[in-house]
């Protein structure tokens, strides 16, 4: 009889982790990787591409454009150049962005001292 409760400790607890190996392993695949990056959007294309620092991107059918008020707005109603940060993921085809965001451009001080 002891033998019998062992055994079933033995199993319950080595099931316990090969389910939840199964769901670790479930949960590296779902997640895609996305990758944060800032820089000066140069281009928009009518295909669905853009060129930010010289560099093309295509765009997620559902990409998100937010502009400097933080309201989500169209890609088209950004005033060229501007600077983003957007994030972005790869795929076989290329890079995909699925987030762009306007940043405020720092503003450029004077470089000349005061006088």
């Amino acid at each position: 009889m002891r033998k019998r409760k062992k055994l079933a400790l033995l199993v319950s607890v080595f099931s316990i982790l090969i389910v939840s190996a199964f769901i670790d392993s479930f949960d590296a695949l779902a997640d895609v990787p996305k990758v944060k990056a800032a820089g000066t959007l140069t281009s928009i294309d009518d295909e669905g591409r853009v060129v930010i620092d010289e560099k093309g991107f295509e765009l997620d059918p559902s990409v998100i454009v937010v502009n400097r008020k933080g309201e989500s707005v169209s890609l088209r109603s950004l005033s060229l150049p501007a600077r983003v940060s957007f994030e972005y993921r790869y795929e076989k085809t290329g890079f995909i962005i699925v987030f762009i965001e306007e940043v405020k451009s720092k503003a450029v001080k004077n470089k000349r001292g005061k006088r």
